[in-house]
């Protein structure tokens, strides 16, 4: 398997003031973005943009009042969005002081809402080169991960949003989904590229995976309505395998996805790869020295974002590869 080396080009000490990375984008002139939260703080989200000037602190929403409908994060050309409760969203450009506050229209011809009301959207990270942004969201059943997902039409010319769909994943197309529930699959990313839909599955269990690890974990080709049109790799059934085990992943803003084991004890030994959608080919990564511990969590052409958490966001880097 070939090891891409990556070589470091600037590195920030946040001193923990930040949770974690809850996801990460690009700008079309190469700035990269990371959605975090205040430590102190968890309902105080920013956006911290990264370039070669620094790095520069954008206070997006303080969602104390939400619940659990977490922001999402999602990019296009120049300037950023965030999504707020599937109900509204804030349009960032320019110096990203003045945000636009859209409000995003949720109804057929016939007034029926396509997010269900209680529905609550999921941060985790998506990406899109199109008019389509696709959002992770949680319905009628509450863990903490998304079985469901929507489509959302932005027109930044004209500033307007409206929801088009509202599905989930067809379990049927895996092979060992459990046929004796009626638990859709968990859906850690989502990627629109060049009209195709994709989604990365984290099996459909309930129980905690971090305890007992996954059932199964896929990675595919999926319909708006959900029909899963290819599936592009799929694991065993893990439940029986002597170890427990799980892979979790990110789709980025290139042809990479960005595979993370649940548990340090299995082929992997814990680190993380790339897989390219392109050749359907894995990849090692050779982190620059003294960074191993990082995590990445995102690549736009030769331009990786990575970050160090150690109970906080202790260090978040730009490298290259190659």
């Amino acid at each position: 398997m070939e090891k891409l080396k990556w070589s470091l080009l600037q590195k920030w000490e946040l001193d923990k003031k930040y949770s974690f990375v809850h996801s990460s984008s690009f700008l079309s002139d190469g700035r990269a973005l990371i959605l975090t939260s205040e430590e102190e703080d968890c309902d105080k989200y920013c956006v911290l943009v990264l370039s070669s000037l620094g790095i520069r602190k954008v206070e997006v929403l303080d969602c104390s009042d939400d619940g659990r409908n977490y922001p999402v994060l999602f990019c296009t050309g120049e300037g950023f969005g965030i999504l707020k409760k599937g109900q509204e969203l804030e349009y960032y450009t320019g110096d990203f002081s003045s945000p636009e506050r859209i409000l995003i229209r949720n109804s057929t011809t016939d007034l029926k809402n396509i997010i269900p009301q209680k529905a609550q959207q999921r941060y985790f990270q998506v990406v899109s080169d199109s008019s389509l942004i696709p959002v992770c969201f949680e319905d009628k059943v509450y863990y903490g991960a998304a079985r469901c997902f929507a489509l959302l039409e932005f027109d930044a010319k004209t500033k307007q949003a409206e929801w088009k769909s509202f599905s989930m994943i067809d379990k049927t197309a895996f092979t060992h989904h459990d046929s004796e529930t009626d638990d859709m699959p968990k859906i850690d990313s989502l990627k629109i590229s060049n009209g195709e839909l994709y989604a990365f599955i984290s099996g459909e269990s309930t129980t905690s995976v971090n305890k007992w690890g996954m059932d199964y974990y896929a990675l595919a080709k999926i319909c708006a309505d959900g029909r899963v049109m290819e599936v592009v790799l799929e694991s065993d059934n893990l439940k029986r395998l002597d170890k427990k085990g799980g892979v979790n992943a990110l789709f980025t803003d290139s042809a990479y996805v960005i595979m993370t084991p649940l548990f340090k004890n299995d082929g992997w030994k814990g680190k993380q790869r790339l897989f390219s959608l392109n050749t359907r080919e894995y990849f090692d990564i050779g982190l620059p020295r003294g960074m191993t511990k990082h995590q990445v969590q995102n690549i736009s052409g030769d331009i990786c974002i990575t970050s160090l958490y150690d109970r906080g966001l202790k260090e978040i880097a730009l490298c290259r590869i190659g």
